[in-house]
């Protein structure tokens, strides 16, 4: 009684971490800059440091209107 139990709810499980398609997750625009953040995690990698961001870096923000 409690095997089928236990699959059921592992299956479900998995059933739920792969429900958010990867191409919406890719194209997300939060205004992040990920080619600063790769630059840096590249660095740190090489000198044997793991980088956790805890604030992000930031795109500049451009000039609206004139």
């Amino acid at each position: 009684m409690k095997l089928p139990l236990l699959l059921a709810i592992a299956a479900l499980g998995l059933c739920g971490c792969a429900s958010a398609p990867k191409s919406e997750l890719a194209v997300s625009d939060d205004g992040v800059d990920r080619e600063r953040m790769a630059i840096i995690e590249e660095r740190a990698a090489r000198s044997g440091v793991r980088v956790f961001w805890m604030n992000p870096p930031r795109k500049p923000a451009t000039p609206s209107g004139g």
